[in-house]
């Protein structure tokens, strides 16, 4: 008799959980609720550090790392540390090992699978930078402002950076922009993603001496990578080149956009 008793609560359970996972089932078609408040951070090594086709580090190792908050999945504000050698490596008596950046936007999805992202970058790069290194070198303090605006679709997207005064310590360069195209590539079920990028930072105003900066310092780098996430570890390798002229040869005698590979891992928390 037990037995029977028993039954009817067995088959109750039982239908429980088959309408449970059916409601799972209709959540995992429905895009997720963003959180209100989200606070992400990483950290990471790469063998060196790249940005916009240019070596940072001289081919040394660079530890990296930020922070960010994001309130209602859109309005986000965050920071982001790397050791950098780029201006010590290219003027004598600069001493600077170190690039915080500082950032602020807004995005968004429409229309499904379209997505977008604007806001708003300070890129400081701390040390001393004595008068005569600044002459000498042909430039100013480097520390800069941008302004951007991204648009996407699915796993592709461009995006517009304009300077908003002189970007990277090139004197007169006010209004100066970068236009890129990436795509993220997810390769079937690997759990790869596939990475390729062009960008083209053209230069604005001209030199002390009356040479345009365009023909000094514009250029066009391009990257192709490959990455996969394991368990929040994120493994990376990227080969880099562009057709930046001899203005960016350093100290070393070595021109920072000639092709390199960057291998890094990055912890995601």
């Amino acid at each position: 008799m037990m037995k029977w008793k028993v039954l009817p609560a067995l088959l109750f359970m039982m239908a429980c959980q088959m309408v449970m996972a059916e409601n799972e089932d209709e959540k995992e078609g429905e895009p997720p609720i963003p959180e209100v408040h989200a606070l992400s951070m990483n950290v990471g090594i790469a063998s060196q550090y790249v940005y916009r086709g240019l070596a940072q580090t001289n081919g040394n190792p660079a530890i990296q790392g930020g922070i960010d908050y994001v309130y209602k999945g859109s309005f986000y504000v965050g920071t982001w540390l790397s050791s950098s050698s780029y201006y010590s490596d290219y003027m004598n008596g600069a001493s600077s090992s170190l690039e915080v950046d500082g950032y602020a936007g807004f995005k968004g999805k429409f229309m499904k699978d379209w997505n977008y992202d604007v806001g708003f970058l300070h890129y400081d790069f701390p040390g001393t930078y004595p008068a005569a290194s600044l002459a000498a070198a042909n430039l100013v303090k480097p520390n800069s402002n941008e302004v951007y605006g991204a648009l996407g679709y699915k796993w592709a997207y461009v995006k517009y950076s304009r300077s908003t005064g002189t970007l990277f310590g090139i004197p007169g360069s006010s209004g100066t922009y970068y236009l890129e195209a990436n795509g993220d590539i997810p390769l079937w079920k690997s759990g790869l993603t596939l990475s390729l990028h062009a960008g083209r930072q053209s230069f604005k105003g001209s030199s002390p001496a009356g040479i345009a900066n365009d023909s000094l310092f514009s250029y066009t780098d391009y990257r192709v990578g490959i990455s996969k996430d394991i368990h929040k570890y994120i493994l990376s390798l990227a080969a880099t080149t562009s057709n930046a002229g001899s203005a960016y040869t350093n100290l070393y005698g070595k021109n920072v956009g000639s092709g390199c590979v960057v291998a890094s891992v990055y912890r995601e928390f």
